[in-house]
């Protein structure tokens, strides 16, 4: 993606490319900013590095503009909430995913570790983000 006011360049990395909604291929952009994987603990996640709302908004404000039309500020704002609530989504298969290949391979990732913190996050962001006064229509537009 370019953003042409600022002259910048975002890649996209398609390796586990999938038929999803937007919301959840966003947000798993978001939670993979959080871990390092050539590190020398690949598998710790920092919640620190999760970007913060304006930096959210600005991406999803370019990824909107992609096609060359302007998108209002309710249009990204309702897809940066939508985008938030996908988050558990993505924690949750990669704290099973994580279980599984526990389970099923030895490696230097710590799989199980790995798991631990996304199955946490999972558990510790679910209430404030799926409280009934917000829900996710059909759509994918919140209520």
């Amino acid at each position: 993606m370019i953003d042409e006011e600022n002259s910048s360049i975002t890649f996209i990395d398609y390796e586990f490319a999938s038929h999803n909604h937007i919301a959840y291929d966003l947000a798993y952009h978001f939670c993979e900013m959080e871990a390092d994987y050539h590190s020398d603990n690949p598998h710790v996640i920092h919640y620190s590095k999760y970007p913060g709302l304006e930096e959210r908004q600005r991406f999803i404000y370019i990824y909107l503009s992609s096609d060359g039309k302007k998108p209002s500020n309710i249009e990204v704002e309702q897809l940066v909430n939508v985008a938030e609530k996908y988050t558990l989504a993505c924690h949750l298969f990669y704290g099973l995913w994580g279980l599984l290949w526990n389970a099923i391979r030895t490696a230097d990732f710590d799989c199980k570790e790995y798991a631990r913190q996304r199955l946490e996050q999972y558990w510790s962001k679910k209430i404030t983000l799926l409280d009934s006064s917000s829900i996710i229509s059909q759509n994918g537009i919140c209520q």
